[in-house]
């Protein structure tokens, strides 16, 4: 007696080998979901995007961190133009004007660092 799946049989052997592989597919997107700070876990960084800058300086947009309270900070990541950069007390202050006091310089503000 021989034993062959036949067609239909590999058929359905494909159609759940394509299962399994989307399946496999969604839970690894699953596990690399943001992180509570905001940037993506189990994935690396674009160089130089304004992720990577923020992770690498220390840096943080929205609320300031506790050690923060009443202080300004010296740096802050922006671009003006396509690509963000670290930058110092000069940019930051313009950076800290145009979110704070609706001022317009031109800058694009990802966030502001220690």
């Amino acid at each position: 007696m021989s034993v062959s799946p036949g067609r239909r049989g590999f058929l359905a052997l494909g159609i759940w080998t394509m299962y399994a592989a989307a399946l496999a597919v969604a839970l690894v997107q699953l596990g690399s979901a943001p992180e509570a700070d905001g940037l993506p876990a189990g994935r690396p960084l674009a160089p130089d995007s304004p992720a990577a800058l923020i992770a690498k300086h220390d840096c943080w947009s929205g609320e300031a961190p506790p050690d923060m309270t009443g202080r300004l900070p010296g740096h802050a990541i922006v671009a003006t133009g396509a690509t963000p950069r670290y930058v110092g007390a000069h940019l930051t202050g313009k950076a800290l004007d145009q979110v704070f006091s609706a001022a317009d310089h031109g800058l694009v503000v990802y966030a502001f660092c220690r």
